[in-house]
């Protein structure tokens, strides 16, 4: 799962406001797998110990595997929004059609992009890619390849992705393999303006009972499908 060349150097985090991107919608939509496991967290707080203050302190997105990034958006109709309550619908639609089943993960393996170190995903990666398809089927950009992973952190400066993954590999992260159920699908946002800041929960597929749930605060309360 080391996805990088020998040579490589990380990308160090720009830790602002992103404004010419966002142009003042506040929030950006992304399906995700939320993971809940003690296991999990403590490989994740292992990980960021070894790697110090190589990665940004204050990241503070929940573990999570990113299915499909949806885009802007806002309940006040904001012109740069790219996400509202049709999308929301189409997307149901989509997933009501796939009728994908629960089903299990593991992670196992550790890689680097330039901008974030990850966990890799072995079994389930072919239903999260069969998921990312469906929920975006054109990529946000050209030679877009999607590849699950559990992001790390950011990185917060120059380094050998080489020093990164074997900083990992010493410690034992991305060795013992961890498996986790997936019942689940979660529509989540974060605060365009926080590159770092943590995921809100908008609602909830239930891939059991193919059911979406608006959760509290989301903003699309309203019932769908």
């Amino acid at each position: 799962m080391d996805m990088y060349a020998s040579h490589a150097l990380s990308q160090a985090c720009e830790d602002r406001d992103f404004a010419e991107w966002h142009q003042g919608c506040p929030w950006c939509a992304v399906w995700v797998v939320l993971i809940a496991s003690e296991a999990v967290d403590a490989t994740i707080q292992a990980a960021r110990h070894a790697l110090g203050d190589a990665l940004l302190a204050r990241y503070a997105r929940q573990p999570h595997l990113t299915l499909a990034y949806r885009g802007l958006c806002d309940v006040a109709h904001h012109g740069a929004a790219e996400f509202g309550p049709e999308q929301l619908q189409a997307d149901l639609v989509t997933l009501q059609e796939l009728a994908q089943a629960p089903f299990a993960v593991q992670l196992q393996g550790v890689g680097s992009f330039t901008t974030v170190p990850y966990l890799g995903v072995t079994q389930g990666s072919d239903v999260l890619a069969q998921l990312h398809a469906a929920l975006q089927p054109w990529p946000p950009v050209p030679g877009w390849h999607y590849l699950p992973h559990l992001t790390l952190g950011h990185y917060a400066r120059e380094l050998p992705l080489m020093w990164a993954v074997e900083q990992l590999h010493a410690v034992g992260v991305g060795q013992p393999c961890l498996s986790v159920e997936v019942e689940q699908l979660a529509l989540v946002r974060y605060a365009s303006h926080d590159i770092a800041g943590p995921l809100q929960l908008e609602g909830l597929w239930d891939l059991q009972l193919q059911q979406y749930q608006p959760q509290h605060g989301a903003l699309w309360a309203q019932q769908y499908l």
